[in-house]
């Protein structure tokens, strides 16, 4: 008999998958590399709508880049931001992997003002962080009975 091929099927061999996977890991190790030598400093951006009232919470938008890296020692973590705050606050956690966001961590920051500004923490110890933004009812307005605000925030090492 002949060559059989079916209709609507593709084959793919395993020196393209391979190929594929070995493209990717470079890529990524060269990413993770450039960040953590300092070439670039942006480590992500997110651009958001937020509304809760304690019980329930709405979230849009949308966000890209890394939420955990490793900062060493010595190193600032910076987040630049834009907000429309209606009632609440933002807050800004940046805590180390093992712990939980608290606000009596240095990496906590409350935003309750419609405006422009940038967060800056100084790392003291070297580990893996992650960075969290989210909306709270906390702030200038705090009878106001939940948060809705949006803001715009770009992230990174200096």
């Amino acid at each position: 008999m002949g060559t059989v091929i079916e209709h609507g099927r593709t084959v793919i061999s395993g020196k393209v998958v391979l190929g594929g996977l070995g493209i990717f890991s470079v890529l990524m190790t060269g990413m993770v590399l450039t960040f953590a030598t300092g070439l670039v400093e942006t480590l992500g951006y997110e651009s958001r709508d937020l509304r809760g009232n304690g019980l329930t919470s709405t979230r849009s938008g949308y966000s890209w880049g890394l939420k955990t890296f490793y900062f060493a020692k010595g190193q600032d973590f910076f987040a630049e931001y834009e907000t429309a705050i209606h009632k609440g606050s933002l807050v800004v956690h940046l805590y180390k992997i093992g712990s939980m966001p608290s606000s009596e961590t240095p990496y906590h920051r409350l935003i309750a003002q419609s405006g422009n500004g940038t967060v800056k923490f100084p790392i003291q110890e070297s580990g893996l962080y992650r960075i969290s933004f989210d909306g709270t009812v906390l702030g200038t307005q705090r009878n106001a009975g939940g948060y809705d605000l949006s803001y715009h925030i770009r992230w990174g090492i200096r």
